[in-house]
């Protein structure tokens, strides 16, 4: 590098620079010769010897060097890019052991468990339904029905006629699930024969005679 174009405030820059690392270096070069010559020395007192250990002469000054190093030191450094590293590849032992696994078969107690049970259909309880009426009160709702279709043979009953027939007084909040009890009542009587279903525009029923 010319040195002759540098400007004196860069020339004079590069001279301070020069000196801190010539008085950086004395004093790296001053720890480490104490330290190795204590180690030496302590060496020689086990060996039973006196011979004091020998200081390292400081590196002869070379102006070339020290010029060279702050012209690097002045440069902007070379940030190289690292390397990405790749995901390591699956190895074809693994998937053969993943394969084999999602190919084995399953046990008896896995698919049992995998099936849904299903639940077996509740009959009405004959506690949710109204109270029946005195002369009823002994029976289920179904056999009310028919002794109340077995008293008037020849009449057709509709699904309010049969809650008049055999309930007390209902209450109009549970009026449209009690139809639709009565109304279940009544087809499973029908699939029993033990009443008739007549066509109509509303469900109706009479007695099998």
């Amino acid at each position: 590098m010319d040195f002759s174009v540098l400007t004196p405030d860069f020339r004079k820059q590069l001279e301070q620079q020069r000196s801190r690392l010539h008085k950086e270096r004395d004093e790296i070069v001053a720890q480490a010769a104490q330290a190795v010559d204590a180690n030496i020395n302590h060496i020689n007192a086990l060996l039973g010897e006196t011979t004091a250990a020998v200081t390292p002469t400081k590196r002869p000054y070379n102006r070339k060097t020290v010029e060279e190093s702050s012209e690097v030191r002045v440069k902007r450094a070379y940030n190289r890019k690292q390397p990405t590293m790749k995901a390591p590849k699956k190895s074809k032992i693994m998937d053969q052991a993943i394969a084999s696994d999602s190919n084995a078969p399953k046990s008896k107690s896995t698919v049992t468990k995998a099936k849904k049970v299903k639940a077996p259909k509740s009959k009405p309880n004959p506690a949710d339904f109204p109270t029946l009426k005195s002369e009823y009160a002994t029976l289920t709702p179904a056999q009310a029905i028919a002794a109340l279709f077995q008293s008037a043979p020849k009449k057709v009953f509709n699904v309010d006629d049969v809650i008049a027939g055999i309930y007390d007084a209902i209450d109009e909040q549970e009026m449209a699930r009690t139809r639709q009890r009565i109304g279940v009542t009544l087809g499973h009587c029908a699939r029993r024969e033990e009443c008739v279903k007549v066509d109509g525009e509303i469900a109706q029923y009479r007695l099998n005679a």
